[in-house]
């Protein structure tokens, strides 16, 4: 029995190395001596200074999913646009040019995409600064739609690589390009009436990164709860943020929770979750905290792509969708846990991606009280109470979570009137829909939670958040810290060498649950003689680097 569930864990593992989306290879074009002029496919112009006026006025609803770019519609595919080029050993590759003059970053919606295996799609600017992809068979679906990320700049190619083997078997039409002329690290010249774009850190000075210091008492659920939390880009030029939730059979299907006004544009017009984007991790080196000075960048490879509806509810401004692959072992994302008690929390923190800029946190220490905002119950941080004490929430926050002061999710962002004033922010109210009350109020699947997070019918009123344990081990650390005896009967050693700092560790079970915790001793003792003989995962973290290492070990008492 063992060894079949060591064979289940092994093939789930290589199945989410097939799911991973990150920058693999480069596009062949780039190896070619000879080269051939591609005229571009120029795109209407954008009124930058009408897109302000409409932006400034959606602001003031609140309510409304956060704009980073305009749709133009095309219909350019392998058969009636772009130029092919057979290689002399008989792949080919087919290459298209979209010029959309000032643009920040471009991205596109495929409303026909089919890979074969060995075919591979680069997008990248005209530079080749920026490069996305490969996209692969792993991306193939049943809408057969595909949104990118952005790539950075005015110019756009896509390029479509088929090996001899398959030729003729690819489909690829594209129906949108999206013009953006807006997002965390610049803005399109013209917009705020400056002639330079705006670097990073477009949010407003008092936000707080996520790695800034939020508190003794939650410190240490934030930095597993950061790792849930993505930027959500819908494929329409609009953007909010959410979090990957848990479920009670706690077998990772990711779940991903964010505001249902996020499903339509600002004109009600429903976006496609086939189109929707993720990005996890996208996280600052070097934290700002409600000061003037930029944001650094950090990892911006962590992106899946892909999704279903699975419910969605306006009145508590929730929707759930399932991303389409499942997630890469190696990412070490966390599934957040929750309470649907509807119990007022003590305080509570939000993790966010305000204005489309890298992630943020904030705090709230009076409490989140019982509302009802734009006809939906919600929890309000309060103007009565100052509103946040520490951080804010912006554009493009809408749909992030809101977790209590045990850091359990009980809601997302519906809307709200926080906002920055230099580096504090404006003491305005916020509002959440209730977690609670999206569980079970809407009576169908298509519109609660309950039928898809409690899979097992368990009823349970929290459920905790679930690490994704088996991450890429720090080099520094697999090479300084050793375990044994594995198998052991019960006491662990842990010899640490070189370099290594205070440690501290967790311990999980076969369905990935932490069921120990705590920091070594200087004698570097653990002791397991309380579990019962079995396989489990034990997380090394080197506390003042948060570097980390997991090794399995065998309990044979």
């Amino acid at each position: 029995m063992m060894k079949k569930i060591l064979l289940f864990l092994f093939l789930c593992y290589s199945f989410s190395l097939v799911a991973q989306v990150t920058n693999d290879g480069e596009p062949v074009s780039w190896e070619l001596t000879n080269s051939i002029n591609i005229n571009a496919i120029s795109l209407p112009k954008v009124d930058i200074k009408k897109l302000r006026i409409e932006d400034d006025i959606n602001v003031k609803t609140q309510i409304k999913p956060f704009r980073i770019g305009v749709q133009h519609d095309v219909n350019v595919g392998l058969k009636n646009a772009g130029t092919w080029t057979q290689l002399p050993n008989g792949d080919k590759i087919w290459r298209v040019l979209f010029n959309s003059k000032d643009a920040v970053h471009l991205s596109v919606v495929f409303d026909n995409f089919y890979i074969p295996k060995g075919g591979k799609v680069y997008l990248y600017n005209d530079d080749k600064t920026d490069l996305i992809g490969a996209y692969t068979e792993a991306l193939n679906n049943k809408e057969k739609v595909l949104g990118t990320w952005f790539v950075k700049g005015d110019k756009l190619w896509i390029e479509y690589y088929e090996p001899k083997e398959v030729v003729n078997q690819g489909k690829l039409n594209l129906s949108t390009v999206i013009h953006g002329y807006r997002l965390g690290h610049t803005y399109q010249k013209g917009y705020l009436n400056v002639t330079e774009e705006k670097a990073l850190n477009d949010s407003g000075d008092c936000n707080q990164d996520v790695d800034c210091p939020i508190g003794l008492d939650f410190e240490s659920h934030k930095n597993v709860l950061k790792r849930s939390v993505a930027f959500l880009n819908m494929g329409n030029g609009f953007i909010c943020s959410g979090a990957l939730v848990n479920n009670t059979a706690q077998d990772k299907k990711p779940y991903f929770l964010t505001a249902n006004h996020c499903f339509t544009d600002d004109e009600g017009t429903a976006s496609n979750p086939a189109s929707y984007s993720f990005r996890f991790k996208w996280i600052s080196r070097d934290p700002v905290c409600a000061a003037i000075t930029n944001s650094t960048d950090g990892p911006t490879n962590f992106t899946m792509n892909g999704s279903t509806l699975r419910a969605r509810n306006p009145n508590t401004d929730f929707m759930l969708v399932e991303i389409n692959n499942a997630i890469p072992a190696g990412w070490d994302l966390t599934y957040a846990g929750w309470d649907k008690s509807d119990t007022n929390p003590t305080f509570e923190v939000g993790i966010h991606h305000p204005s489309g800029d890298i992630m943020k946190v904030c705090r709230d220490d009076t409490g989140a009280t019982k509302q009802v905002n734009n006809g939906a119950v919600t929890w309000e941080v309060t103007s009565a109470g100052g509103g946040w004490e520490l951080g804010v929430t912006e554009g493009g926050s809408s749909g992030s979570p809101l977790f209590d002061q045990n850091g359990r999710l009980i809601g997302q962002l519906f809307g709200g009137g926080a906002a920055c004033s230099g580096t504090i922010d404006n003491g305005a109210f916020d509002f959440y829909g209730r977690f609670g009350i999206s569980w079970d109020a809407g009576g169908f699947a298509s519109n609660q939670l309950k039928d898809w997070l409690d899979p097992q019918n368990l009823n349970q009123n929290t459920l905790n958040t679930l690490e994704n344990v088996l991450a890429i081990n720090d080099e520094f650390l697999e090479k300084n810290i050793t375990l044994f005896p594995n198998p052991t009967t019960g006491i662990l050693q842990i010899n640490a060498t070189g370099l290594v700092g205070n440690l501290s560790f967790e311990v999980y079970n076969m369905l990935g649950q932490n069921i120990k915790s705590g920091k070594l001793l200087n004698n570097k003792t653990l002791n397991l003689n309380e579990l019962t003989s079995s396989i489990y995962f034990i997380k090394i973290v080197e506390i003042d680097t948060n570097r980390s290492l997991v090794k399995k070990i065998v309990l044979n008492k």
